[in-house]
């Protein structure tokens, strides 16, 4: 069983999907952190949740957070991505397990537009025009892409929504993080 910690609701039902759509995989278990700054934190961030599912049994973490802004204690994207790979190896060793960190670019939605077809009205889509060629760096603000191209207010149930009905292929072509991040799950 592979265990993630993600940001939010949405992202622990819309991902075990997404993976059983692309990869065949049903050992997955995300688990919402509620909010990047709660994995984030110091002393007690995703370390104590590895140690209580590690207490569980569980051997394999992968921690996904968005790439779009940071939070306490860090005060970059550059700083994050420098230590949060020393934290993960940190409690890799103490625990004997293996813990991966992954940034979906911009946001984990910016994975699900990329798989979205033109004129596409699925889970309340409207006014969808043709997808962008890389979602890593357009739309600039994936969620209010979202928003603004639904009938209704776009939250969880429409993430787990899309997730069942995206083109995963195509996602995968226009973001390189989200190819990464089916990399890394597949070696794992």
């Amino acid at each position: 069983m592979i265990v993630i910690l993600v940001e939010g609701d949405g992202e622990k039902h819309s991902l075990p999907v997404l993976i059983q759509r692309q990869l065949g995989r049903t050992d997955i278990r995300c688990i919402d952190m509620r909010g990047k700054s709660n994995i984030l934190r110091r002393p007690r961030g995703f370390e104590d949740t590895v140690r209580r599912q590690h207490a569980l049994g569980q051997r394999e973490f992968v921690i996904l957070v968005d790439a779009d802004v940071t939070s306490q204690p860090y005060t970059s994207l550059d700083n994050e991505r420098l230590d949060l790979p020393q934290r993960a190896q940190t409690i890799a060793q103490e625990l004997n397990v293996r813990v991966e960190f992954h940034w979906a670019v911009r946001e984990s939605e910016s994975w699900l537009i990329g798989g979205i077809a033109a004129r596409s009205n699925y889970c309340d889509l409207r006014n969808v025009g043709r997808p962008p060629a890389n979602t890593e760096t357009d739309p600039a603000d994936p969620k209010a892409w979202l928003q603004d191209h639904l009938r209704s207010d776009y939250g969880p149930d429409k993430q787990d929504c899309l997730a069942r009905r995206i083109n995963v292929g195509e996602a995968r072509v226009r973001n390189r993080s989200m190819r990464d991040f089916f990399g890394l799950i597949e070696h794992l």
